[in-house]
């Protein structure tokens, strides 16, 4: 048996509501339930017979406007784009016809070095610069470092007459840099030895007879310049070492996982916004054109043009719309890319795709085959690609259904030549439309979508591009014809909704009739339903009664509770009955005054300090909040651990106390707040509009009262004065960290206060320190800690080649001494990191070079057990014990000579050199030699740059030459910066010299 009082209350009113409410309900609206069910399936039926053949037809309709629509859009926009296309093909043209004219004109003067340096400098151009991007591991995408947002441009018009489809867009503002035109210019004779060079390609004058003299040891310009006759023009092809591309589109790191390679984007071709740090294709356009004093040639001017001027025409296109893109993109398919007139990719925004040259060889990476084309190489008896498609048809029976070589995808060898392209048929229809020097377009089937493409001829014929219609090649465009009727498609979509709308109303309306007819039949039962609602009102009353007799008891208690959620700990419940609900109250009263006991003991505990009883840092941080403009005074009792130290914890707490107590009693009468913030720190908080004197005075005031004061307790045996120093600060920021500057500044400067200032370089140095932490774990993270080598000249033999590596931090392309950063490296722990990288990427490239190299060592380094570890490994690894040599900084003490000699016998027992560095700036100097033994001492920069016969430093350095020599140690002359400090250390036996005069550090070997 189920006892009904078991159950709530709110099951109670539930059961008794179904009872008497529910179930007769449901027994009357079933009797005219299948009446209802009837009628309405019949006018369902027809109206959806109706609304079908409705739909039906205007679909029809609408459709066939649409499509009209689509075709009329698609052919304007068409010809839009073959406009486009012919319109950067003639810039262009006119833009290589004025390259023609610069260098006929420069070869009518009389050529000096001068004047090719003026016309060098004065000849720029701006390009496009591409948006900076940055890679984010987590979306796995590249990502803009600045975002803009694009803000649509809503205005209206001025007048009505003008209001219709007023459509207004903003100038756009691009990034835009000038840059040289030209690599080179140089002037050389008949016989190809350069006169007069401005290069910022190689300075060196060569004789460029010589192929291997040239760019990418590729260009054949000498021979061909000696057909030339007065006025003529000899125009190179693109000439630039090929930059390689495993990875085709987004260089991401699911792609890089694919293709099993380590994500080193910017070893690797350039891609826009698909590999925005990767390597750019660097290539030149040779002109060249002959030099005659009146009837006699006389030599030839060269130009080596920019071709980055070249791919800017195209790289930033956006073929649907007037303005530029602020990266190159060809992510979604509708890109600008340009072609020779032999069909080579000259330009495109993935630089993995534009043919270039191997720069070892200086002959041409041969490009992208298909798969059946790729066989056939393999089953022949070539050896080389090139020797084999010279043979080969070109253009032969060009297929989408043909498969590109994957072979080279993986080999990162992808560059576009349209003559073997067999995979891509487009490259027939773009020879097709050029070959009579016109321009077009087709639309194929390319990359799943359905795209426009454009080719239009380069008019310009100078030169070799004389003999060929297509001038110097041909401009494509690619793009998507789906963007070209997106209005048209949506205007579908939104005629597809209006359908469906009307649809919705018309059974609206046929939903009404529905109920119209429903009203009728309700009119027959009425009666029953009144009896219905009676008994609703019945129910309903007596739940009401019952649960606002329960609720608003309940309701009390839920008042009691936002009184605590208040903190409102005193509210306390009237307690009336005696019932369950009344033991609830009670318990309620209990715990209230339970939780405010508490809560007292807690926040004693979390904001007052246990020794002193003073407020302390918590409860400043929560106090600070309620001052608008306040203003700190942070403490700090002066040798508070001597008195420890001397007179024990015990008084040291005693100190702290009456310190406190004192501190406590000023501050009332100053309106202020004091707080025990750690250890022997107190502070002062106060508002800036409360002072009536400048802040400093309220400091200098505490100062006397201290002064004054003796600290004496007998039991513990003190007797003292003492000192505090004290560091202010107000207005924004954290005040409490500049407060803590402006005390560390006090401290150091020995003087009893200082307001912060963000002028006071000391204050603020933590700042720059912490920017430069920041900038060297970045370049350790991306690979921008580099080796610099500088030459060291042998006086005695010049075919002993010896170099020294130094340290160099990329930031944003530029290059940063170790000046800046190499003091932070070693504070913050990050100095053996870069001692092994530069140890790593030195010794590798000196692993199969025929030369000795130096590379500094610090004391901290060789007492590194890892550095010292990592050091052995690596000679292991590279052959170059024999080849290096450890400079040692002379200015670096050494505590004990014991900790370094065994690391230093060691490796001379492999065959590792030593050098002494700096030598005459530091501690040791000449025991330093007695103790190390080196092979080589460098003399310190600062004694050979203010070197003369009648100086000082002059008989410095005669002393530690003639001492090291007697000890036979090599010499080795740094910061050799001119030819009249050669020609004064000529007078002693110096083995070596060092330093701007001969050459600059570079990343690469001289």
């Amino acid at each position: 048996m189920y006892n009904f009082n078991n159950y709530s209350i709110k099951t109670k009113l539930l059961f008794v509501f179904i009872v008497f409410k529910v179930l007769p309900l449901i027994l009357l609206s079933s009797i005219v339930f299948f009446s209802f069910l009837e009628i309405r399936g019949l006018l369902k039926e027809s109206s959806t017979s109706i609304i079908k053949e409705s739909r039906n037809a205007i679909v029809k309709t609408t459709n066939l406007t649409i499509l009209d629509s689509i075709t009329a859009l698609d052919k304007k926009s068409q010809e839009m784009i073959e406009h486009k296309t012919h319109e950067i093909a003639n810039k262009v043209a006119e833009f290589l016809k004025q390259r023609d004219e610069d260098i006929l004109f420069l070869s009518e003067q009389t050529i000096t070095k001068e004047l090719l340096q003026k016309f060098y400098n004065r000849k720029n151009r701006e390009v496009y610069i591409a948006t900076e991007y940055y890679f984010n591991k987590k979306q796995d995408k590249w990502i803009p470092k600045k975002t803009h947002d694009n803000i649509q441009n809503n205005e209206v018009a001025l007048l009505k007459d003008n209001e219709r489809e007023f459509h207004k867009i903003e100038s756009v503002q691009v990034n835009k840099k000038a840059i040289p035109l030209y690599k080179e210019i140089t002037y050389y004779d008949i016989n190809g030895k350069e006169i007069y060079k401005v290069s910022s390609i190689d300075k060196t004058l060569k004789d460029i007879s010589i192929k291997q003299n040239t760019y990418c040891k590729a260009e054949k310009y000498y021979k061909e310049s000696l057909s030339l006759k007065k006025g003529e023009i000899y125009v190179s092809k693109v000439i630039g070492e090929y930059v390689s591309s495993p990875i085709i589109g987004s260089f991401t790191q699911e792609k890089v996982k694919k293709a099993n390679i380590k994500f080193e984007p910017e070893k690797y071709g350039y891609a826009g916004i698909e590999n925005p740090v990767g390597k750019k294709f660097d290539g030149i356009i040779r002109f060249v054109t002959p030099v005659y004093k009146g009837k006699k040639l006389n030599g030839y001017i060269s130009f080596a043009l920019d071709h980055h001027h070249i791919m800017d025409f195209t790289d930033f296109v956006n073929p649907l719309s007037t303005a530029h893109l602020n990266i190159p993109d060809a992510s979604k398919g509708n890109y600008a890319f340009m072609w020779s007139s032999d069909f080579k990719a000259i330009s495109h925004p993935r630089d993995y795709f534009i043919v270039g040259y191997d720069a070892s060889t200086g002959k041409i990476v041969p490009g992208w085959i298909d798969s059946s084309l790729a066989k056939k190489f393999k089953q022949s008896t070539k050896k080389d690609l090139n020797s084999f498609l010279k043979e080969q048809p070109i253009f032969f029976n060009q297929s989408l259904n043909k498969k590109p070589n994957i072979y080279q995808i993986k080999k990162g060898q992808i560059s576009l030549d349209c003559r073997y392209l067999n995979f891509a048929p487009q490259c027939q229809g773009w020879k097709q439309l050029t070959d009579d020097g016109g321009y077009g377009s087709f639309i194929i089937f390319w990359s799943n979508v359905w795209k426009l493409t454009t080719a239009a001829t380069i008019p310009y014929y100078t030169g070799q591009y004389k003999n060929s219609k297509r001038g110097f090649g041909f401009v494509t465009i690619g793009a998507n014809i789906k963007e070209f009727h997106k209005a048209a498609s949506q205007t579908k979509k939104n005629v597809a909704k209006i359908l469906s709308k009307e649809e919705q109303h018309v059974e609206n309306s046929i939903i009404k009739i529905t109920e119209n007819i429903f009203k009728s039949i309700k009119n027959q039962i009425d009666k029953i339903i009144i009896i219905t609602i009676i008994l609703i009102i019945l129910i309903i009353y007596v739940a009401i009664y019952i649960s606002n007799n329960i609720s608003n008891r309940i309701k009390q208690i839920i008042i009691g509770t936002e009184k605590i959620k208040d903190k409102n700990f005193d509210y306390q419940l009237t307690i009336k009955e005696k019932d369950e609900i009344g033991k609830l109250k009670s318990s309620f009263n209990d715990m209230a005054k339970s939780i405010k006991t508490l809560t007292t003991d807690l926040e004693e505990k979390l904001y007052v300090d246990d020794l002193t009883k003073l407020k302390n840092r918590r409860a400043f941080w929560s106090d600070i909040k309620k001052y608008k403009n306040p203003v700190l005074f942070l403490l700090d009792i002066d040798l508070f651990k001597n008195i420890n130290d001397y007179y024990g914890a015990e008084a040291g707490n005693f100190i702290l106390i009456e310190f406190g107590n004192i501190l406590k009693e000023f501050s009332k009468k100053n309106n202020a707040e004091i707080y025990r913030m750690g250890s022997d720190e107190y502070l002062l908080l106060k508002d800036k509009s409360s002072f009536t004197k400048p802040e400093v005075n309220l400091i200098k005031e505490f100062v006397k009262i201290i002064e004054k004061e003796h600290f004496i307790n007998k039991e513990l045996h003190i007797d003292t004065t003492i000192s505090f120093t004290c560091g202010i600060s107000e207005g924004e920021g954290n005040l409490l960290e500049k407060a803590d500057l402006a005390l560390n500044e006090a401290t150091r400067k020995k003087v009893s206060y200082m307001k912060y200032s963000y002028t006071n370089p000391y204050m603020n140095r933590h700042k720059e320190n912490v920017l430069w932490k920041e900038k060297i774990i970045f370049a350790i993270e991306n690979d921008n800690i580099v080796p610099f080598f500088q030459e060291i000249i042998n006086n005695k033999n010049s075919k002993h080649k010896k170099y020294e590596a130094l340290i160099r931090l990329i930031d944003n392309d530029k290059v940063i001494s170790p000046y800046f950063f190499l003091n932070v490296a070693k504070e913050t722990k990050l100095y053996p990191e870069l001692t092994q990288i530069m140890i790593e990427k030195t010794f590798k490239v000196f692993d199969n070079v025929d030369a000795s190299f130096s590379l500094n060592l610090s004391i901290d380094d060789i007492l590194n057990a890892r550095t010292v570890q990592f050091i052995y490994k690596k000679l292991k690894k590279y052959n170059v014990q024999n080849k290096l040599i450890f400079e040692i900084l002379e200015s670096e003490e050494i505590a004990n000579f014991d900790d370094i000699i065994p690391f230093i016998y060691s490796m001379k027992k492999l065959g590792v050199r030593f050098a002494i560095d700096d030598f005459g700036s530091g501690y040791s100097n000449f025991s330093y030699l007695l103790q190390i033994k080196p092979d080589y001492i460098k003399i310190d920069g600062s004694l050979i740059k203010n070197i003369t016969k009648t100086s000082n430093e002059y008989h410095i350095v005669h002393a530690i030459v003639k001492f090291a020599k007697s000890l036979g140690i090599k010499i080795i002359a740094e910061h050799v910066s001119s030819q009249n400090i050669v020609n004064v250390l000529n007078d002693f036996d110096i083995d070596y010299m060092q330093g701007f005069h001969f050459s600059e550090p570079s990343p690469i070997l001289s």
